[in-house]
């Protein structure tokens, strides 16, 4: 608030009486110190996040650590093996699980949770303006004259005149204007590690095996033109110890070439556990493709089967 005085004197005979004039003027109302109390308030809430992000993620490793030890010294049986056994016919027979003690650590991670993302947000606005001026004049003016004039001098007689004029002028106003505004957006993600799991215990498999065996390639020509090639292949079925298995149908698939028993009525496994097929290409038309071509050969007991890709 500003006060300004004016004062002025009179002269000639006259004692003219001060003027005095007060003006009272508000300025503006600051808000630097809204605003930068929410600054302050703001940065006091990143502080205590931090603090707070801070020790939970010690209380977090922490018990991670403590997680990790249990697991260590926690012992459990666990399926270390699974065994499947197949009779003759490639048929389920007998299933054996085999356990041992084993440190579940070895199975199942201790699981490790951390900040990954805190993020805070913060808005604030405020405007405002307050006003208050007064303006207060007060004026007075005295004037004395001698009277009697002239025969007042001479005779003695001495009569004065006084003459008083005052006048006063007060103006005032007042304007207040005020707003704010203000959020803050706060958001966090805590996450685990993904990798837990127990793995799958060990298959074995005890049962009659199939194998394929590639024999020789023939390539038939009809008047120095070729017109066919054949694949001779071995089927052999045996059992675990490697002792062959006799009189069995073994179901047999290729895929591009068509194919025929070697042997016209040896359609089962023989005294050794054989049976032999023969694979066959025909060339049609001049411009026939007699490059190698590969084919799938599937050979299937019951669950037991094999696939092997030939070439001829």
């Amino acid at each position: 608030m500003g006060n300004i005085s004016i004062q002025g004197g009179g002269a000639n005979n006259a004692n003219l009486g001060g003027s005095r004039t007060l003006i009272d003027l508000s300025p503006a109302k600051d808000l630097s110190g809204a605003m930068q109390s929410a600054g302050m308030s703001f940065g006091r809430l990143v502080a205590f996040t931090g603090q707070a992000v801070a020790d939970t993620q010690m209380r977090l490793n922490e018990t991670g650590a403590a997680m990790a030890t249990a697991l260590a010294t926690t012992q459990v049986d666990v399926i270390a093996a699974q065994e499947s056994i197949y009779d003759d016919s490639g048929l389920l027979h007998e299933a054996r699980s085999y356990t041992r003690k084993l440190p579940l650590v070895n199975f199942i991670d201790p699981v490790f949770y951390e900040w990954s993302a805190v993020r805070l947000q913060g808005e604030f606005y405020a405007s405002g303006f307050s006003g208050n001026s007064t303006i207060t004049a007060n004026t007075s003016t005295e004037t004395k004259t001698p009277g009697g004039g002239l025969f007042g001098l001479l005779f003695g007689s001495n009569k004065t005149n006084t003459q008083s004029n005052s006048s006063s002028v007060i103006v005032g106003s007042s304007v207040k204007v005020e707003s704010s505004f203000g959020h803050v957006r706060a958001s966090a993600l805590l996450q685990p590690k993904l990798d837990i799991g127990v793995p799958a215990p060990r298959q074995v498999v005890r049962g009659p095996s199939l194998n394929v065996v590639a024999g020789e390639i023939k390539d038939i020509a009809v008047d120095g033109k070729l017109q066919s090639r054949t694949l001779a292949a071995l089927l052999e079925l045996r059992r675990a110890d490697g002792s062959a298995i006799a009189g069995k149908a073994i179901s047999i698939d290729t895929d591009g070439a068509p194919w025929s028993f070697s042997t016209t009525g040896a359609e089962l496994t023989d005294a050794a556990g054989r049976v032999a097929i023969t694979l066959r290409r025909d060339f049609l038309g001049k411009e026939a493709d007699i490059a190698p071509k590969d084919v799938v050969l599937t050979a299937r007991l019951g669950l037991v089967s094999n696939s092997s890709s030939l070439s001829f």
